[in-house]
């Protein structure tokens, strides 16, 4: 391959609490771009991945998209993983115009609604309910059956739109909400966390986690004398392979 390399740029949380499905993700390009390049490129032109690390920091994603169009002069710019680091980059992209490809970001263009957006994740057409629906479905069909459910998640971009999906299934399933909190993603003793969850007395707790603080739930739950009927949900990550 002689002609010219088509250069694909994003940003990526390689560094920071998002760190380990990020990694995963560049490990999954990278051999995408090996394959690809292997069997003779796109367009019969080599690929090519710039990638940047925003640290997890949403506010450093704009600049880094701005970089990628106007100093690296990529000739695509794609979604890094997630809510996290796709949406704080779709002003930039509705603002030049620009064809982009979301990979997990879940519901970015609700309300946006930019036309040259291309979601890639498997949650149909309300993304926010599907996500959680599942939890609340299983919970129902318990005997005797729950009641109440406590809704925590980590502050972070990617929470909000599942915590507005659960809230939604916990009508339509006729569950009560009886306690609600968010963490900061650099938490790591979550004991206060689940003793404000125990007072509440939830027959179910709702978690919207990433990998880190998913891994850390999980070992002060073990730890913890709260025993609800179900937890789990939206916990991004324990599959990953960090």
């Amino acid at each position: 391959m002689s002609a010219a390399p088509i250069r694909i740029g994003y940003c990526l949380s390689l560094t920071g609490p998002l760190a380990g499905n990020s990694r995963s993700a560049r490990l999954a390009h990278d051999i995408w771009r090996e394959d690809t390049n292997r069997r003779g490129g796109l367009l019969g032109r080599p690929v090519e991945l710039v990638c940047h690390d925003d640290h997890g920091d949403a506010s450093l994603v704009p600049g880094l998209y701005k970089r990628l169009m106007d100093d690296d002069k990529v000739d695509l710019v794609i979604g890094g993983y997630g809510t996290n680091t796709v949406l704080p980059a779709m002003p930039l992209i509705i603002e030049r115009q620009r064809f982009f490809v979301g990979l997990m970001g879940l519901g970015v263009n609700n309300a946006l609604t930019y036309p040259n957006y291309f979601a890639m994740i498997p949650t149909g057409p309300d993304p926010n309910a599907a996500l959680t629906e599942g939890f609340f479905a299983l919970a129902a069909q318990q005997k005797p059956r729950p009641a109440t459910v406590a809704l925590v998640s980590a502050d972070a971009e990617f929470s909000r739109n599942p915590i507005l999906g659960a809230k939604a299934n916990t009508d339509k399933y006729d569950f009560s909400i009886v306690h609600e909190a968010t963490y900061p993603l650099t938490t790591t003793d979550f004991k206060p966390v689940l003793d404000a969850v125990a007072k509440s007395g939830c027959d179910l707790l709702f978690l919207c986690s990433y990998l880190q603080d998913s891994i850390d739930l999980v070992r002060a739950i073990h730890a913890h004398r709260f025993r609800p009927k179900m937890v789990g949900a939206g916990m991004i990550g324990p599959q990953n392979t960090a």
